[in-house]
């Protein structure tokens, strides 16, 4: 029998250097290539080859819809392609990033009427998403629990599927982010030969991944520098420098993390920062260098419903992990005694975990946890959901009385069409194609 054929679509940047977005996606078409004819779709322009199983493309994106019979698709795609409103194809919505409480976070320096617009935008989005996809996919409990209220509140849930599926198994399966099925080999140490600061037994806290707004680094840099007290040979790299979206913008509080961290006399001394993103296929030789890795974050909607990717990655490379309360991990972290969880903006308590976990004894009992719990989250493991749906997929009936909140054209389109009208006329191109549309006297000849 015939498997269906299968489109992977992600709004990010597939190549070396890869965000969490675009690592997901391609894991999920690698594995899927095993057993279905395959596609990763990249709607960057930037996307470029990479070692897989799948068939990588980055343009004929309506081709490759055509072709395929399941679409797995992550953030606003059904925006680009309005034949997936049809109902024809079986569609996997990947939400394992909650991206309108994300923009919650992120848009903090934003303002408030484009964060008010983009979030009303993104909401209109989810709704689609709701009413329109066979199988959302969640990265844990606390995000099924989420999205069950959301299909609830834009009334998907048709009586007679709820009769039969009270838990809605059938509507959304938990498919954490995984992790890689092998262990890499390390081809070099990057922290000796990047930062000739750090010498080979130096402890190394490692940052694996962006700094955004929704993460609490200050906090951790004060606690450096109290640690230094104690262990002058500490060092704290943050690994992700520029994000490899060219779309996504620098946050402030990369700016504020190295103030601060020259502020105290740390920089470049105990306090080192990446100036770019690290090729995919060369941050396991940042992770198995390190000698902790850690996370710290504010409470927030944010971080409630997160699924910090960069933890799999400690876990990947056995890491006794450091990070504070309040999301999925810490909770996880704890009860498996894979390091220390500690109280928000708490620099004392932070220096103090540090210090204890760096004791010998302390970490290597957190290493063997953190290697025993990676098996949990291996992506052959964790993809098994969408393995099985694939090979069979099915259609989930929606209620046909489902909130219909989403315009034929929707947010999206005006802001994408008056961003292209600014990059080619500039705001007074704006203003002539605002004249003509409300067919101003005149408005012909602006």
């Amino acid at each position: 029998m015939t498997l269906p054929k299968v489109l992977v679509i992600t709004p990010d940047r597939i190549g070396p250097s890869m965000a969490g977005p675009a690592i997901r996606a391609a894991a999920i078409a690698d594995a899927l290539s095993k057993q279905n004819e395959t596609v990763l779709l990249s709607l960057s322009k930037a996307s470029e080859q990479i070692n897989s199983g799948a068939k990588v493309v980055n343009s004929n994106g309506k081709k490759w819809v055509k072709w395929a019979d399941v679409v797995i698709y992550q953030g606003i795609v059904l925006e680009h392609f309005r034949t997936l409103r049809k109902g024809k194809k079986f569609l996997i919505a990947d939400m394992y990033d909650p991206l309108h409480i994300e923009y919650l976070g992120s848009a903090v320096n934003t303002s408030m009427y484009v964060r008010r617009a983009v979030l009303s935008v993104t909401a209109a989005s989810i709704g689609l998403q709701m009413r329109l996809s066979d199988l959302i996919l969640a990265a844990s409990p606390q995000q099924v629990t989420l999205w069950q209220s959301h299909m609830a509140a834009w009334n998907v849930i048709d009586p007679v599927e709820y009769d039969k599926d009270p838990e809605l198994k059938n509507h959304i399966s938990i498919v954490p982010f995984g992790i890689s099925d092998r262990n890499p080999t390390i081809t070099e140490n990057p922290f000796t030969k990047n930062f000739p600061e750090i010498k080979e037994n130096d402890p190394i806290l490692l940052w694996g991944g962006g700094i955004y707004d929704w993460f609490d680094p200050l906090t951790l840099i004060e606690a450096i520098n109290k640690v230094k007290n104690q262990i002058p040979n500490i060092r704290l790299v943050f690994m992700g420098g520029k994000h490899p979206n060219p779309d996504v913008p620098i946050n402030k509080i990369v700016q504020k993390s190295i103030d601060l961290a020259n502020q105290y006399n740390l920089l470049n001394k105990n306090v080192f920062f990446n100036d770019s993103w690290i090729d995919y296929d060369k941050r396991h030789n940042y992770l198995f260098n390190a000698t902790i890795g850690v996370s710290t974050h504010y409470k927030s909607l944010e971080t409630q419903f997160s699924f910090r990717t960069r933890i799999l990655d400690y876990l990947w490379a056995g890491l006794p992990i450091i990070t504070t309360e309040g999301d999925y991990f810490s909770e996880l972290i704890k009860e498996k005694d894979c390091g220390k969880v500690v109280a928000q903006k708490d620099s004392t308590k932070l220096a103090e975990a540090i210090i204890n976990l760096l004791e010998k004894s302390n970490l290597e009992k957190a290493r063997k946890n953190s290697e025993k719990l990676r098996e949990d989250f291996r992506w052959q493991k964790v993809l098994e959901p969408v393995l099985e749906y694939c090979k069979n997929p099915y259609k989930v009936k929606k209620n046909p009385l489902a909130l219909r909140r989403h315009p034929r054209k929707t947010p999206v389109y005006y802001y994408r069409r008056i961003g292209e009208i600014k990059r080619e006329d500039g705001f007074s191109g704006i203003l002539r194609k605002l004249a003509k549309k409300l067919h101003l006297p005149g408005a012909k000849y602006w």
